[in-house]
């Protein structure tokens, strides 16, 4: 029986990016997919300037940008020709993690170079068409029983971890038994993917169109594909939606001169969160853990920061850094940043779907008056940061890491390829580094610690904040001195150089477990349901 650090149950892209950090960690990993190749279907469509950042650290975000298209302006209108405009939110911006703030792509390219990347690794085993059917947890690891979905040969393997990523269907999370909040699950939505045959533009492209009479939305997915979604009126079932019915609904668009139709699925929005992300070896990452509705298009980036959580805490407890108490903050930390995403994206959604024309026009004649007068709008839900392994008592804990331009030895680029990435010790005062003792030092060391210190131009530092990010940042903070988590989230901050050595020691309390248990993160509020 092969023994790995990690078994990954699931290699869509959630699946992939924790194999990635593993493997890329130095770390063993065995992935298993239950199709026979990569699912080769487009599902996400949409990545923040966040997770863009993760591909950074992975190394594969200029392959990703080779075909994704930077999202400009986001529209929602009356009608998807000759509609009035009810919103419009200006994307072109660079976000804090230093890329554009919203992106969208074609899944199936992303999930080429993530796969090209966990095998570069050396580290990352991937079998395809075999499902986990059991496993066994003990005090040592987890032994998982595999079966070839073509052959039925079954086989074991075993680990220290076992990470579900098998999707909201997840076999793992249902072997554990672990029940599921069930929110709103009212609508149907057609999702129809097309592949250009010739180059397309739309004056109404990337935005929703919300016709009480068809709701729908259209929007590139990248450079050369194409997705047009349709809310299902009451009565109608996925059954209608055969192929002719489909080519109907495109045709004020395009006919099959102009695009293939690569799917046509209908999807039934979900709102699910599992009670409890770990059971003892066993955690879920994904929609094994969660679902929420597609319309702040964060699916798929909440998997990933799922598995960016989890893998930083996984490498300290898998090197010996760390006590395996840190990993029970895991779901502590992501649920209630999880929890928010899903509030919002159902925010969102519901002007979005609405076909009752009487309710629509009430809809209507609010957004109006909120494009007139922003401050009429009502406020949406705030997205937290993850506050279950921050400094304590830190008001600055949990905020995001900002990543600027930096000069370093007369080369100019963003922060993490220039100075690293893990955790950083960032300060804009040459003696934060000098303080540390050299217990300190020496843990900084051992953990792998990266420092820089971050100057102005012509100030000599050995890190030029070439467009002002840190000196803005920090200054914003109120702060000197900030002690970055892998994720990119600050695990703390402090004003003075002379206190950089506080920010090591509360780290190494949480290392040894020190830190207070977390407490149980309370479902959603709403009626819930076991599933």
């Amino acid at each position: 029986m092969k023994t790995y650090d990690v078994v990954v149950i699931g290699f869509g892209p959630v699946g992939q990016m924790m194999s990635i950090q593993l493997g890329q960690a130095g770390h063993s990993v065995a992935a298993f997919e239950a199709h026979e190749t990569l699912y080769g279907l487009s599902r996400a469509g949409h990545m923040d300037d966040e997770i863009v950042r993760t591909l950074q650290k992975i190394g594969i975000d200029a392959e990703f940008k080779s075909d994704a298209v930077a999202w400009e302006m986001y529209d929602m209108r009356t009608k998807a020709f000759d509609g009035e405009l009810l919103l419009r939110l200006d994307w072109s911006q660079v976000g804090p993690h230093g890329h554009r703030g919203h992106w969208i792509f074609y899944q199936n390219y992303l999930e080429l170079a993530m796969n090209r990347a966990a095998t570069e690794t050396g580290n990352v085993d991937v079998t395809m068409a075999t499902k986990a059917v059991s496993f066994e947890q003990d005090d040592e690891g987890v032994t998982v029983t595999l079966e070839h979905r073509k052959t039925g040969e079954r086989s074991q393997v075993h680990a220290r971890y076992l990470v579900a990523a098998d999707g909201a269907n997840s076999t793992i999370r249902e072997a554990l038994g672990i029940e599921s909040w069930v929110g709103n699950c009212d609508y149907e939505q057609l999702v129809v993917d097309c592949r250009e045959k010739r180059k397309l533009h739309f004056e109404f492209d990337n935005g929703q169109f919300a016709d009480p009479a068809r709701p729908g939305c259209l929007f590139q997915l990248g450079a050369r594909h194409h997705r047009w979604e349709w809310t299902l009126l009451p009565g109608e079932t996925p059954e209608d939606f055969t192929e002719e019915r489909v080519w109907e609904l495109l045709s004020p668009w395009v006919g099959p001169e102009d695009v293939e139709i690569l799917r046509r699925p209908v999807y039934r929005f979900r709102e699910v969160v599992a009670e409890h992300w770990q059971d003892k070896r066993v955690f879920l990452v994904g929609d094994a853990a969660h679902v929420l509705w597609p319309f702040a298009g964060e699916g798929m980036c909440n998997g990933i920061r799922d598995a960016s959580a989890l893998a930083w805490r996984m490498d300290l407890v898998l090197r010996g850094q760390a006590s395996p108490q840190i990993l029970d903050s895991y779901t502590a930390d992501r649920k209630p940043v999880f929890t928010a995403w899903m509030n919002l994206s159902r925010e969102i959604g519901l002007p979005c779907v609405m076909t009752d024309p009487a309710i629509a026009e009430m809809r209507d004649q609010g957004m109006k008056a909120a494009l007139a007068d922003p401050s009429l709008a009502p406020p949406l839900p705030q997205i937290p940061g993850p506050k279950a392994f921050v400094r304590p008592g830190d008001p600055t804990a949990g905020t995001v890491g900002y990543q600027g331009l930096v000069e370093v030895d007369g080369q100019i680029g963003l922060l993490d390829d220039l100075v690293g990435t893990g955790w950083v010790l960032l300060s804009t005062d040459a003696a934060a580094v000098d303080s540390l003792s050299e217990i300190q030092r020496d843990f900084a060391d051992r953990i792998g610690i990266v420092t820089a210190h971050v100057g102005a131009p012509g100030s000599g530092a050995p890190v030029i904040d070439v467009d002002g990010t840190y000196t803005s940042w920090l200054s914003e903070l109120g702060a000197s001195t900030v002690l970055v988590r892998p994720d990119f989230w600050l695990f703390g901050s402090v004003s003075s150089a002379g206190e950089a050595g506080l920010l090591l020691d509360s780290l190494a309390d949480g290392f040894a477990g020190r830190f207070p248990a977390p407490a149980r993160v309370p479902q959603p509020d709403a009626q819930p349901a076991a599933v």
